[in-house]
């Protein structure tokens, strides 16, 4: 029963959460908040960093796309976020503008876009999350060289994620 019970739990998760300007977060929030209930799940953010941003590259090059190469100097800008997210007890792109400015100056970004999540407990659901919603998908599948992820678990324990995508020429 507890197998059935986490594989409902895990497919509920994939089609209700991917977290875009472009989508209605609160019901979304809603309903991940109601399906997770009060199931502690371990997470170690820095691993799981490093598993999504390797699925992510996987993908890219299943598809044809290059691998992204990691921009260590704007991880904090995706860290700073996941701390504005969890200080706000929201998903938001909340001052992306000002984010993609400051990434774009410091490393001569053309292009830079973000995705964004919470509430997932493995990277492979939230890389299927980001999959299943068009405008995450056409983020992550974008013609960008380098990314960052920010990872970042908050008092409880859920994680919020902060993916930065960036074209530099």
């Amino acid at each position: 029963m507890n197998k059935l019970y986490s594989a409902f739990l895990a497919l509920a998760l994939i089609f209700s959460l991917g977290a875009c300007s472009k989508t209605s977060d609160s019901e979304e929030e809603k309903l991940a908040e109601a399906l997770l209930g009060n199931e502690k799940v371990n997470i170690d953010p820095e691993k799981m960093e490093d598993e999504l941003l390797n699925l992510v590259n996987d993908h890219r090059a299943s598809i044809g796309l290059t691998k992204l190469q990691t921009s260590d100097s704007s991880y904090k800008y995706a860290q700073e976020h996941n701390d504005y997210m969890i200080s706000k007890n929201k998903l938001s792109h909340d001052n992306f503008q000002s984010r993609a400015s400051k990434i774009a100056l410091e490393i001569n970004a053309v292009n830079v876009g973000e995705n964004v999540a919470r509430y997932y407990s493995t990277a492979e659901l939230t890389l299927q999350g980001w999959l299943d919603s068009s405008s995450h998908k056409e983020t992550l599948e974008g013609t960008y060289t380098h990314t960052t992820l920010s990872i970042q678990l908050d008092k409880n324990g859920k994680a919020y994620f902060t993916q930065i995508f960036m074209k530099v020429d």
